[in-house]
This record gives structure tokens, sequence and C-alpha cells, in this order.
């Protein structure tokens, strides 16, 4: 694949249902998919993340001995039965607590930037899925960390007065913390787009975030929560891989990958809109499914070798 991208996104909203982390792992496995490398860090001590790909709780170490221990990575990663490509680091509900177990003296905001120096050499795209709280230690610490924050919206009122927030505590991460920190773009999901209500959140979008909306969207189908009760993502199931929503979250993946790779003319302003149109998506066929194959197995290893260099 050549050179890593080496590119931390935050996702989230500051209120819950708003499918951040359903986002977070349907992006990441197109993205691996498309060749790419991905870690999602699972922040949120609800263990989304972890739920939707199938790892039992309270059965790995994970976010929380990554945050207070000297353990790395590489260390703590998942790579089983996984999208094609991306790995886990998992939480489970003692993440809760990790303001005790932190010291007194530790700079809360610094937290993840031990483990994301870490992580950045071996992966092209690392997902930070947040908890729905502007306040929770670990919802800060990615804010200050990340390189760019991707927001998760659904057509509904309560969504919106979320995205709001979230936009204010960029902007007072961006004037405290870290100046770096940019919206990569706010992903409009579950959209029925036969409603008014998903035509007027598109205009806030276009008019609140200029050049921040996507030129996909998801639209609602009742396969994301079956998959997610299954503990898969779309991408790992047979009978889901023509859906519709796979083709939006391929989409997807492209403009977020395109995004990234043309940083400078995204920020701005002069990036011409992706011609998705002409593009081709490839599927990876059965080998795209229910991956626990050798070549995830070897990655494990070269990075546990890297480690110890």
């Amino acid at each position: 694949m050549g050179r890593r991208l080496r590119t931390v996104i935050a996702v989230g909203n500051q209120k819950g249902g708003v499918g951040k982390t359903t986002n977070a792992v349907h992006v990441a496995a197109a993205l691996g998919e498309r060749g790419y490398r991905c870690l999602i860090i699972d922040l949120d001590p609800s263990a989304g993340a972890t739920r939707h790909l199938g790892v039992p709780l309270q059965s790995f170490a994970g976010t929380l001995e990554l945050l207070t221990t000297d353990e790395t990575p590489e260390a703590l990663i998942i790579t089983k039965k996984l999208p094609k490509r991306v790995h886990l680091i998992p939480s489970r509900p003692q993440l809760s607590e990790l303001d005790s177990m932190l010291s007194k003296f530790d700079d809360k905001t610094q937290i993840l930037e031990r483990p994301l120096k870490l992580a950045r050499r071996h992966y092209d795209f690392i997902f930070l899925d947040t908890p729905p709280s502007a306040g929770a230690t670990t919802t800060v610490a990615a804010y200050s960390s990340a390189d760019w924050f991707l927001l998760s919206v659904f057509p509904h009122p309560l969504s919106l007065s979320g995205l709001n927030e979230a936009l204010k505590d960029i902007a007072d991460v961006r004037q405290r913390r870290n100046p770096e920190l940019e919206i990569l773009g706010v992903i409009l999901s579950c959209v029925d787009t036969r409603t008014r209500m998903a035509a007027e959140l598109e205009s806030v979008v276009a008019q609140s975030l200029p050049g921040r909306a996507f030129q996909t969207v998801v639209t609602q189908a009742i396969a994301l929560p079956e998959c997610s009760g299954k503990g898969k993502t779309l991408f790992q199931l047979k009978q889901f891989a023509e859906h519709k929503v796979v083709a939006q979250y391929r989409r997807l993946a492209a403009e977020v990958e395109y995004r990234v790779q043309q940083r400078e003319a995204f920020l701005e302003g002069v990036l011409a809109p992706l011609d998705l149109a002409t593009m081709t998506f490839v599927s990876e066929g059965d080998a795209a499914l229910d991956v626990s194959s050798d070549e995830e197995e070897l990655d494990a290893e070269e990075m546990s070798m890297a480690a110890n260099e």
C-alpha cells in the first residue's frame, strides 16, 4: 500500500444513538477492503464497537489497560474474526472507572498520546470511537490527540443538538489544546430520503459547515441492527454483499480517503468533489468474509517485533 497514512480520526456526537459506532466500524471495514490497515480503539465504557464486532466483554484486556499501564497497542489488539485489515482494542464497562485509576498528576488530555504514537507506525487509519459525553476523560483525550473529527448525525432534532455541542467543543479544543484538529465531515445516517427532516438536516449542515457534508448519505436499513446483533459488519456476511448500504459505505470510505490524502486542498476549500460515478468498487469476495487470515496474524507478529526493536 506504500507509505502509511498514520491518520487518527475521532468519531462522535454529543448525543447517543446517532450511529457513530456503526459508522466507525463500517467505514473502517470499507477502508480495509480498499487495502488500508485500520485500528479501532473503543473509548466508550458501553463498549459499542466491541459489541458490534462480536468481541465478548470481560474476555480481553483493552482500552483501560492501554490508558493506565505501560501496555502497548500491539499487545492489546484483537485480530480474529474481524473485517479484513481491521484490528480492535476493545473496551469493557470498567473503563468508567478510568478517572479513579489515573494519578492526580496525569494530564488527562494527553493519555492517548503515547499509545497513538506507537499505533501510527502500523496503521493507515486509527478510529477513536468516543462516548456520547463531552466531559468524559476519553472524549477529551480524543479531541486533544486526533487529526480529524468525524461527526455522525441522524435526521432527528436531538442529534442536531448534539452536533451543535460538538462543534463548540471542537472550537474550544482547537483554541486551547489541539489547533490541528479539523472536521473531516458529517455523516448523515439512518436517512429516509422521503422525509422533510432529512432535507432540513442536509441544509443545516451545508450552512453551518460549508464543504463538510459528504456526497454519500447512509440510508435506513434493517440489516444494520441485524448485523450488529450478530457481532458483524455488513461486509462480513454473504447475504448482504450486494446491499445498498454496503455500496454507500464503500463510497463514503472513498470520500474519507480522498479528503485525508488531499488534506491541504480540502481545508482550503479548493478540493474538487470526488467523481464517485466513475469509480469502480471491487469486493474481495469471500476473502473479506469472517476473516481470520494468516496475513492478519503475521501483521500482529510484525508489530510485536517492531515494538521490541
